[in-house]
């Protein structure tokens, strides 16, 4: 049993599009439990409680979707996939994400902000959506997964991931869900911000060192290492 964590804005809507033709009516897509609609307390307890609710998974052979880990630690014989981002270039395209689709999310963000024409800088001062990794991997541990994708290594972690597991795929697999108005491969914002971003989310960007470290090491053990010389 593959089950494939989708941390918002890491690339897991165009990765689903990979799972979907490839398992088919084995993918179970659980995007119903939207861990950041509560804080804490609740979204760990939620978490929780899913353990005992994954008698429904038996007929299926891959997970994938908005919720945390922990809530299918007791599956066997499970396989866990995650995809991490810069956590500040995860916080921007978080934000534009928001700021595009306001009218749709509302009922999702307004515990925690008022201002729809809020400024870049105070979203991401709001502590709640800082630090989402950690948030995401309450009660687990980066090394419980097999395969850490990274964003930023897009092509190659995807490549990584279609030979662990064996997959053939001819889809052509695009990014989705994207800032239409990002021409670069970063956000452009001054130093100044940047840095801020990162002084609030340094649990994530402990978290990212330590994904880099993994997804390199299976990129020189599935890639590099399987190259076979002409």
């Amino acid at each position: 049993m593959l089950i494939s964590i989708h941390i918002p804005k890491t690339g897991g809507t165009s990765f689903r599009t990979l799972l979907e033709e490839h398992f088919k009516d084995k993918l179970l897509l659980d995007y119903t439990d939207r861990p950041m609609k509560n804080g804490n307390l609740v979204r760990n307890i939620s978490a929780l409680g899913g353990i005992f609710k994954t008698k429904r998974t038996e007929k299926y052979d891959c997970i994938h979707g908005h919720f945390l880990p922990i809530k299918y630690r007791s599956l066997k014989d499970k396989s866990l996939a995650i995809w991490l981002r810069d956590p500040v270039e995860r916080a921007l395209s978080r934000y534009y994400h928001w700021k595009r689709h306001f009218s749709q999310n509302d009922f999702q963000f307004k515990k925690y902000i008022k201002d729809p024409n809020i400024s870049l800088e105070k979203f991401c001062g709001i502590k709640h959506y800082q630090n989402l990794y950690s948030k995401y991997l309450w009660g687990m541990k980066l090394t419980d997964f097999q395969f850490i994708g990274i964003t930023e290594n897009y092509e190659n972690s995807i490549n990584i991931f279609k030979r662990m597991y064996n997959i053939e795929n001819s889809t052509n697999l695009t990014t989705v869900n994207v800032n239409p108005e990002k021409h670069s491969v970063k956000y452009d914002i001054d130093d100044k911000l940047r840095n801020l971003i990162i002084k609030q989310n340094l649990d994530d960007y402990k978290i990212y060192e330590q994904a880099l470290i993994v997804n390199k090491y299976l990129e020189n053990k599935y890639i590099i290492g399987n190259s076979c010389p002409k």
